[in-house]
């Protein structure tokens, strides 16, 4: 390292407590990592640092105030987005994160085996699992340990006890349907994602709830399935589309995904999105607003899932269940049905 790869020198503790309002004692234990300064304490006197232009990672992390998140995989934008949300939050709150990925370390799709040994030597103060879970195994481990965990976007139906972050999936999906039938359609399909993931379940208990409330039934064919992928919604509208004798005025894709699989459907169908069938989404994804015509969906909060999870596993508490709200995002791929 030379003379100028060096750090800036540290200003003197007395200006940082100063800045931050603590006392010289208290910066001190900051810097060096000391567990009996809060995690409000620390963000602030690294706050004063930063503005000083001394880098972030000479504050060192106190014992305890590390985070390890695991994600599914790194190739999920919606993974991604929840991690960034993650992001945000730990460094409001001057926690650390160390971040892993099961993808090509399991077949199963759940965290390795090893991954508790380096849990446990990095003296994490929780876990963080991203559209992954536990085994029954890990999860028992983590309890005994004590160690904290909370679920964002389970993959599979979470046992009794474990502390998920979820977004509102059946208010959506219900919100969704009631936004094409508010426009006039009765005969709305709908595209379902894999069967056993709870969202794909949630969405599809909405969309069965608000056909019901509006006394409009559910018909034979209506309901395929797209395993949320595009090329599966493709094969499954196609499907749809050549078996009924009458389309349906709307589908509804349960992800954004699915959407663009439907609307290629659609078109090889002779058909045109909206003026022959409306189509909405859910996730507002990028593709969503890319799409021609834009495509109205159902937007979910992923970095804010991801800030709640963390806040959920720093309290101490980890509720059962966090639900966030979904939001309609109304663009041009939905209107009132041709023959009205």
């Amino acid at each position: 390292m030379t003379a100028d790869d060096q750090p800036p020198p540290l200003p003197k503790l007395a200006v940082i407590a100063r800045e931050a309002g603590v006392s010289v004692a208290t910066v001190s234990k900051a810097l060096n990592g000391r567990s009996d300064v809060s995690a409000q304490t620390r963000r602030l006197v690294a706050e004063v640092l930063e503005r000083r232009g001394y880098p972030r990672q000479r504050l060192k992390p106190a014992k305890g105030s590390m985070v390890d998140v695991m994600l599914q995989g790194l190739d999920s934008p919606y993974a991604l987005a929840i991690l960034g949300g993650v992001e945000d939050a730990a460094w409001r709150l001057g926690v650390d994160l160390v971040v892993s990925a099961v993808v090509g370390r399991t077949k199963n799709g759940q965290p390795p085996p090893a991954w508790l040994d380096r849990i446990s030597a990095r003296d994490s103060a929780g876990v963080l699992l991203v559209r992954t879970s536990p085994t029954a195994t890990q999860r028992a481990w983590l309890a005994d340990q004590g160690i904290p965990s909370v679920i964002v976007d389970p993959r599979r139906k979470p046992p009794p006890g474990v502390s998920v972050v979820v977004s509102a999936n059946l208010a959506g999906a219900r919100t969704a349907t009631e936004h094409l039938i508010g426009l006039g359609h009765e005969r709305i399909a709908i595209v379902t994602g894999r069967p056993g993931v709870p969202c794909a379940a949630e969405r599809v208990a909405g969309y069965r709830q608000a056909m019901a409330a509006a006394g409009l039934p559910v018909e034979p064919g209506w309901e395929v399935c797209g395993y949320f992928q595009n090329d599966s919604a493709l094969r499954a509208t196609r499907a749809m589309l050549a078996a009924l004798p009458d389309p349906p005025s709307a589908v509804f894709a349960c992800s954004d995904a699915m959407a663009v699989g439907v609307y290629q459907a659609i078109g090889e169908h002779g058909l045109r999105v909206p003026d022959d069938v409306s189509v909405i989404g859910f996730d507002d994804s990028w593709a969503a607003a890319h799409l021609t015509p834009g495509l109205t969906t159902v937007r979910q909060p992923w970095p804010e899932l991801g800030a709640a999870a963390l806040a959920a596993l720093l309290s101490g508490e980890t509720p059962a269940r966090t639900e966030l709200p979904t939001t309609l995002v109304h663009r041009a791929s939905t209107a009132p049905p041709a023959t009205l």
